[in-house]
């Protein structure tokens, strides 16, 4: 758990290096849809947020919080 929080503030860092706009709230974005859904029952949350930011134009770091908060 400690890996994906570490992660979070690497790729919000990255964000801010590139002038990427901010990241929106959870709460903010589109649930995920069953396939993505499935993808996670299967352990595979990585192909999860590829997968959910195809569907919904998410950034990397938006998905990756929809994704492990979904996932947990």
């Amino acid at each position: 758990m400690k890996e994906i929080f570490a992660l979070g503030g690497v790729l919000a860092a990255l964000a801010a290096i590139t002038g990427q706009p901010k990241a929106r709230a959870v709460s903010e974005m589109p649930a995920p849809s069953d396939d993505v859904k499935d993808l996670l029952r299967q352990g595979k949350k990585v192909a999860a947020v590829r997968a959910y930011r195809k569907q919904t134009g998410a950034t990397l770091l938006e998905a990756h919080h929809v994704i492990g908060r979904h996932a947990a």
